[in-house]
C-alpha cells in the first residue's frame, strides 16, 4: 500500500477496552477537583515526546531540519473556549496511536486494579499510572490528537468525547512531525456548583495557565511558549495599543547544573516532582558535582514514601543518564544497584560520548566508576542522616529499610558499609537499634551478637527461645522481613562479633565456670530422661531427629531447633511458599526439652499409649509457638479434648 493511500483512509469508530472505560469514568468523576493536574500530564507527555525525539537525532540527523524549534506551545482561544498543547516532539505512527492511546492493557489486571484503587484515594497522584494523557477529560467535553512520526508524512487524528469511544483517521499534519492535542473545554465557573464540585478554573485565561505552568513545569528542558496580549505603548503616538508577542513561560534551566547554594528547597522539591511524578515531598535531597579524571553532577533524592508499584516486577528503578544535558536515557540501571532502587534522580556527564548506545554504555568504563562514585556518596549520606537526625532516617528505614537489607547477600565488597546502616528491634530496646549500639550494650561475659527469624514481631518477641536469654539479660534482635534469612548468610560477624540465631543447636550461653557448675546437674537429667527422650525420638521419627536436654528453656517444656548446617524453620517457610525447596516437615529439626518442667516427671511414668500421645502433643505446642502450621490440626484437638477428660477423671 503506498503512502498516499495510508493517507486517505476513512474515519473509524472503535470502542476502548474495559480498563480504559473505567479510567475515564474514575477522571471525569472522581478527579473533577484536581482539574489542573492535566496541564503538568500533557506538558510532561509533551516533553518527553521531544526529549525521544532528540535521543533520536543523535543518529539520524535528518529527523530534526535546521530551521526547525524544539518547543511546547500553549495555544488558548477565549472565542471557542479551547486550548490547543503544541509540541514539535517525535510524534506517533498510526500503530502507536492504537497502542498508547487506545488501550491500557500492558498494564495487566492486576496493576490496574491497584491503580484503580489508589486514584480513588490520591487523584493527585494520576501521574505515576502513566495515563496523564486521559486526564484532559476531566477539563474537556471533547479531546481531539492530530499527531505525526517524525521522519514520515503519515499523520494520525484521534478524537473521543469521552463515552467509551473513539475514532481514527489519516490527515497530514500540516505542521509536520509533532502532536497537537486540542481540548474543547467545559463550561468554567468561577464558584462552587451545587453538588458540592469545586469552581472550574478557566483554562483559556492567559494568567491561569502561565501560574500553572510555574507551578508543575517551570523546569522542563524545552521552552513552552504562548502568545500573549501586552499593552504597549507607541513611542510616536504615545497611545497604549495592544501588543501580540511570544512568551516563554518555563524557566528551563538545568537546575542540577546551578550551585547548591543558590537553590532554594522549594526549587528542590519541584524539580523532583516534576522528574518523579511524585508530588509528596522527598525525605532528601543530594547534589553534588564529581571532579578529577571523571566529572560528572548528580542530583538524586530519597522518596518519603513507596511508590504504589514499588513490590511489582516490572517496577522501574535507575538513574536518569544526561550527557553535557542532553537526556540520553531514563531509569539507566547501569548507574545503581538494586538494593538502592530507591533512589530517584539523576547524572549529567561531560566524559562520555553523545552517541553512546545502550550497549556500549554497559560496557563503558566511565559508567563504573560513575556508579562507584554515586554508590559510595548514597552510604555516605545515609551514614551522615542516621547519625545526625535518627528520627528522620527512622522514617526513611521504615519504608526502604528492606530493599538497603537486600545489598547484604547481594552485594559482598559492601557489607561493611551497608552493616553500619542497619536498623533493628529487639529485646532491650523500645526502638530501633544499630548494630553498633547493640554491641555497646552487650554484657561483659556476652561473647556473641544474638538474633531470632520469623514472620512476625509480636511472635517472635514472645518465643520460648528468648527464655534463657531474657534471665541473663542477653540483648537479642529480632528479623523479620522476609530477606533476613539471607542477610544472616551475608553478615556473619560484625566488628569482632559473630552473630548466632538462638534457633540452632549449639546455643552455649553459660561462662566456662557456669558450665561446670551445672555439668553434674545436667549429668543427671541426661541420665534421669535418658529412657524418656529415647522414646519421645522413636514416637517422633517422622518429625524430629533427636531429642535432647535444652539449655535455653525455664518455663516452655519443649521447643524445635535447627541443625547448625540447616535451614532454619523460617526460611524452609518462605522457600515453600515461593514454590522453592522442600516443605517445611521434610527437613527433620531438633527436639529439646525442658529438664525443669514437671510434665517430664508424668511422663515417666505414663504408659506407652499416653507417653505416645503426649509426645504429639509437646511436638505440637513447639511448632504453634514459634508462629507454625501443626501437621494434623483435628487430631490435635482431639488428643487435647482426651488429656482434659482423663485429666478431670484423675
Amino acid at each position: 500500500m503506498s503512502e498516499s493511500t495510508k493517507n486517505t483512509t476513512e474515519k473509524k469508530t472503535q470502542s476502548f477496552n474495559a480498563e480504559i472505560k473505567q479510567l475515564l469514568d474514575i477522571v471525569i468523576h472522581s478527579l473533577y477537583s484536581q482539574k489542573e493536574i492535566f496541564i503538568r500530564e500533557l506538558i510532561s507527555n509533551a516533553s518527553d515526546a521531544i526529549d525521544k525525539l532528540k535521543f533520536e537525532s543523535l543518529t539520524n540527523a535528518k529527523l530534526i531540519p535546521d530551521n526547525k524549534k524544539l518547543e511546547i506551545r500553549l495555544a488558548p482561544n477565549k472565542e471557542t473556549n479551547t486550548l490547543q498543547i503544541i509540541d514539535t516532539g517525535i510524534g506517533m505512527n498510526p500503530e502507536e496511536v492504537t497502542q498508547f492511546i487506545g488501550t491500557i492493557a500492558k498494564s495487566g489486571t492486576k496493576a490496574f486494579a491497584q491503580m484503580n484503587k489508589e486514584m480513588k484515594s490520591k487523584p493527585e497522584l494520576i501521574g505515576q499510572f502513566g495515563v496523564g494523557f486521559y486526564s484532559a477529560f476531566m477539563v474537556a467535553d471533547t479531546v481531539t490528537l492530530h499527531t505525526q512520526k517524525a521522519g514520515t508524512d503519515i499523520g494520525t487524528i484521534w478524537e473521543s468525547n469521552g463515552d467509551g469511544t473513539y475514532s481514527t483517521e489519516s490527515a497530514v499534519r500540516p505542521e509536520g512531525f509533532g502532536t497537537t492535542i486540542t481540548l474543547k473545554l467545559k463550561k468554567h465557573n468561577t464558584e462552587k456548583t451545587e453538588d458540592g464540585n469545586e469552581a472550574v478554573q478557566d483554562f483559556t485565561d492567559e494568567w491561569t495557565l502561565k501560574s500553572l505552568v510555574k507551578k508543575y513545569s517551570d523546569f522542563v528542558a524545552w521552552p513552552i511558549q504562548m502568545s500573549t496580549s501586552t499593552e504597549k505603548e507607541n513611542p510616536e503616538t504615545k497611545v497604549k495599543e495592544t501588543v501580540i508577542e511570544d512568551q516563554t513561560l518555563n524557566s528551563q534551566k538545568a537546575l542540577w547544573l546551578r550551585p547548591a547554594t543558590e537553590i532554594k528547597p522549594e526549587e528542590y522539591n519541584e524539580f523532583y516532582q516534576h522528574l518523579t511524578h511524585d508530588w509528596q515531598t522527598p525525605a532528601k535531597h543530594v547534589h553534588f558535582k564529581a571532579e578529577g579524571t571523571t566529572e560528572f553532577t548528580s542530583l538524586f533524592y530519597f522518596p518519603s514514601k513507596k511508590p504504589w508499584n514499588y513490590q511489582m516486577k516490572d517496577y522501574e528503578f535507575g538513574l536518569n543518564l544526561y550527557i553535557k544535558r542532553v537526556f540520553i536515557m531514563e531509569n539507566c540501571k547501569d548507574l545503581l544497584p538494586p538494593y538502592l532502587r530507591f533512589t530517584k534522580g539523576l547524572v549529567d556527564s561531560n566524559d562520555l560520548s553523545l552517541n553512546v548506545s545502550r550497549e556500549l554504555l554497559q560496557q563503558d568504563r566511565l559508567v563504573t566508576v560513575i556508579r562507584k562514585n554515586i554508590v559510595s556518596k548514597i552510604f555516605s549520606t545515609l551514614k551522615d542522616w542516621l547519625n545526625k537526625d535518627r528520627t528522620e532516617y527512622e522514617k526513611f528505614w521504615n519504608e526502604f529499610g528492606t530493599t538497603l537489607k537486600e545489598g547484604i547477600p547481594t552485594d559482598p565488597t559492601q557489607v561493611e558499609k551497608i552493616q553500619d546502616l542497619l536498623l533493628f528491634q529487639s529485646t532491650n530496646s523500645d526502638g530501633l537499634t544499630t548494630l553498633e549500639e547493640y554491641v555497646s550494650r552487650m554484657k561483659p561475659v556476652q561473647k556473641e551478637i544474638y538474633f531470632i527469624t520469623g514472620e512476625r514481631l509480636e511472635t517472635v518477641k514472645q518465643s520460648p527461645y528468648l527464655e534463657m536469654l531474657k534471665q541473663k539479660n542477653f540483648e537479642v534482635l529480632f528479623l523479620t522481613d522476609a530477606v533476613d534469612e539471607w542477610v544472616t548468610q551475608g553478615l556473619t560477624k560484625f566488628k569482632d562479633k559473630n552473630l548466632v540465631s538462638i534457633t540452632k543447636e549449639g546455643l552455649s550461653l553459660d561462662s566456662e565456670a557456669e558450665q561446670k557448675e551445672k555439668e553434674t546437674v545436667k549429668k543427671a537429667q541426661t541420665e534421669r530422661f535418658a529412657g524418656l527422650m529415647e522414646k519421645m525420638k522413636t514416637n517422633l521419627s517422622e518429625h524430629v531427629k533427636d531429642v535432647v536436654i535444652s539449655d535455653r528453656l525455664t518455663e516452655t517444656p519443649v521447643c524445635l531447633v535447627s541443625g547448625q548446617n540447616d535451614m532454619s524453620a523460617n526460611m524452609q517457610k518462605i522457600l515453600s511458599q515461593m514454590g522453592e525447596g522442600a516443605p517445611r516437615g521434610e527437613t527433620k529439626r531438633i527436639l529439646e526439652i525442658n529438664p525443669n518442667h514437671l510434665i517430664f516427671e508424668a511422663m515417666i511414668k505414663a504408659d506407652d499409649e499416653q507417653l505416645k500421645n503426649w509426645s504429639e502433643i509437646l511436638f505440637n505446642q513447639a511448632l504453634l509457638s514459634e508462629g507454625n502450621s501443626i501437621p494434623n490440626p483435628v487430631r490435635f484437638s482431639k488428643l487435647i479434648a482426651d488429656l482434659m477428660i482423663s485429666s478431670k477423671n484423675h
